[in-house]
């Protein structure tokens, strides 16, 4: 009978030392899919410039839509725009897109002042014409 005991105990032992391993895995991880950024939540505006060039500023969006006078464009601030996207809405899916012009990968807005990555996203996002999205039904 006492050849059983050993085993038991290791069992129960490694039964709880495996818990606490997958305890401890759960911890500061991310959830499947989440991306871990060692970046600040806004580290893309320093990269982006106020002004925008004249091809992109006089340039229809994706969809048609014509960029507002520059003393109606909302601050990126103001906006909400954020570095990265958000539950699949991005500037690059957003109606009010103006694409990249010049070649530098960066774009532009119909309502939002200064350049504009497509990866990114801000609160006046809207799907684009036909393509529905994260807020149509």
């Amino acid at each position: 009978m006492d050849s059983g005991t050993p085993t038991r105990r290791r069992l129960l032992m490694l039964a709880a030392g495996g818990s606490i391993s997958l305890t401890a895995g759960c911890i500061n991880t991310p959830t499947s899919g989440q991306v871990v950024s060692e970046e600040p939540a806004n580290y893309c505006l320093d990269q982006l410039d106020e002004s925008v060039p004249e091809a992109e500023a006089t340039a229809l969006s994706i969809d048609g839509v014509e960029r507002q006078p520059a003393e109606e464009l909302l601050p990126k601030d103001e906006a909400g725009y954020a570095c990265g996207p958000q539950d699949g809405m991005l500037c690059g899916n957003c109606t009010f897109y103006i694409d990249d012009k010049n070649g530098n990968a960066i774009g532009a807005c119909a309502v939002v002042a200064g350049e504009v990555r497509s990866v990114d996203w801000c609160g006046l996002w809207a799907p684009r014409d036909g393509f529905g999205g994260a807020n149509s039904e």
